[in-house]
């Protein structure tokens, strides 16, 4: 009978001795969200690295794409020191363990990461404007890549909230709002993004100096879209609490320091808009991930949520979307 955990493991062991690592000690760790998985390795000259092993649907590809990319622009993107991406394995440069969010849970002061985050957000900006996008096979998130997304809200939050699937007229309601809310969506100002840009996925590299200083991590989702969708991402209310205020602060600093050209009341109405998108959709993804493995504790995350999607939705420009709230769902 074919065994394909068996059959994975040899690949994988065929990889590891080509690539000189085969008598490595390997220490597995959880990843979070994702289905990918993750080994320590070390050998016993002291040298680290880590192994990613991924299923097919999980983008390693584009991973490599985008380290690549990220790297050429002088950001502190894991260096990928071997891959086959079309079988998910890779081995890259290990960042250590001291991700923002960690220190965030430890009770460091919180402005300080954010700041050096944002300052990352400011460089690849700059940086980016002037890359050769024509070479990039990355999708583009308009308007209607942005409210397809959200409907994992509709499909899978509103079932679980309401205990029926929403009616048509509901659905349809659902999408004219999110129409309205992201109807300008592309008049912003366009970059690279990252896609899930938040502390637990930033890395506090010591010895490194400025924006050097934040490694980067998970980003194979990326793509080409709003500049102010990391940004956004950046401060959200997901795996902790985060102060309302501190994302409007971040969008103060991210606009004094790139000087973008929206003011910054556009920015901040763009940052919300986004935010709420993100965080509507992530209560989807909750519930699917609950669902599907069992883990009801993510669950425990969704009061902070809605907590957070309330500040978010006091946004004029997220005047449909809080009205279609207020009438179909009872939260």
């Amino acid at each position: 009978m074919n065994n394909p955990g068996l059959n994975r493991g040899i690949e994988i062991a065929g990889f590891l001795a080509q690539s000189g690592w085969d008598d490595a000690d390997q220490s597995p760790f959880h990843a979070d969200f994702s289905t990918r998985r993750y080994a320590r390795l070390r050998r016993s000259d002291g040298a680290t690295a880590i192994l990613m092993d991924a299923d097919a649907d999980q983008k390693t590809v584009e991973f490599v794409q985008v380290a690549k990319l990220l790297r050429g622009l002088s950001l502190s993107a894991p260096e990928v020191f071997a891959a086959d991406p079309f079988h998910g394995l890779v081995l890259m440069e290990d960042f250590g363990r001291d991700n923002f969010g960690r220190l965030l849970d430890s009770g460091v002061d919180p402005k300080p990461l954010y700041k050096r985050a944002v300052d990352v957000l400011v460089k690849l900006h700059k940086d980016f404007n002037g890359f050769d996008k024509s070479v990039l096979d990355l999708p583009c998130f308009g308007g209607a890549l942005f409210a397809a997304q959200v409907e994992l809200f509709l499909d899978i939050y509103f079932p679980y909230a309401q205990g029926r699937d929403a009616t048509h007229a509901e659905g349809e309601g659902f999408r004219a709002a999110w129409k309205q809310a992201l109807k300008n969506i592309e008049a912003l100002p366009q970059s690279l993004l990252l896609r899930d840009y938040m502390p637990d996925n930033l890395m506090d590299l010591k010895g490194r100096e400025g924006a050097q200083s934040v490694g980067l991590l998970d980003f194979q989702d990326g793509g080409l879209g709003p500049s102010a969708y990391d940004l956004a991402s950046l401060c959200e209310a997901v795996r902790r609490d985060a102060d309302p205020a501190l994302l409007d602060e971040m969008i103060a600093y991210y606009h004094q320091q790139a000087k973008p050209t929206l003011s910054l009341t556009e920015l901040t109405t763009a940052c919300h808009i986004l935010s709420a998108q993100r965080h509507m959709r992530i209560l989807g993804i909750l519930v699917r991930v609950a669902n599907a493995t069992g883990q009801r504790e993510k669950l425990n995350y969704m009061p902070r949520i809605w907590e957070y999607l309330h500040f978010l939705m006091q946004d004029e420009a997220l005047k449909s979307v809080r009205e279609w709230l207020s009438c179909c769902l009872n939260s």
